[in-house]
């Protein structure tokens, strides 16, 4: 997969949020020394997936542009106080440094593994599985933007 990243624009193609030299300075800044020994494939790697992974969302309004590779920028779409979003939120970026970091220390294999657990009283089913569960950091910095998790389902039965 090729790296693209994403300026706000709504880039076709565009695979990370984030840009090398953009995670390189924060990570340095904090020193990570997990991401600063990380190779280049790996650090890129590490930026897509989380991307990706904050792709999994669902967010308030739709894609700027038909053909942009990633899900913001957005347009209609809102913070949790009814601020519009403009360009790539703070709190996206902030989400994706925190993830990608995660995933160079371990890898996001450990966010995909686990049971799937149902509940089931009178007509009722819940399903849901443990292995949809989100860092919770990361969680909080995106319901500052409207992301709401797809993996909830009811099913009746």
């Amino acid at each position: 997969m090729i790296f693209l990243v994403e300026t706000g624009s709504g880039v076709s193609g565009a695979t990370s949020y984030i840009s090398l030299e953009d995670a390189d300075s924060h990570f340095e800044a904090l020193e990570n020394t997990n991401w600063t020994n990380a190779s280049l494939g790996q650090k890129q790697q590490a930026l897509i997936r989380a991307s990706l992974y904050v792709d999994s969302y669902q967010f308030e309004g739709c894609p700027r542009r038909a053909d942009q590779g990633l899900s913001w920028p957005r347009s209609g779409a809102k913070d949790t106080e009814g601020r519009p979003l403009r360009g790539i939120p703070f709190a996206l970026r902030a989400a994706v440094l925190e993830l990608a970091g995660d995933y160079i220390k371990s890898p996001p294999q450990s966010f995909d593994k686990g049971q799937i657990l149902k509940e089931k009283v009178g007509p009722v089913e819940l399903v849901y599985s443990a292995t949809e569960k989100q860092p919770g950091f990361v969680y909080r910095l995106l319901s500052q933007i409207g992301a709401r998790t797809r993996a909830n389902r009811v099913l009746r039965g």
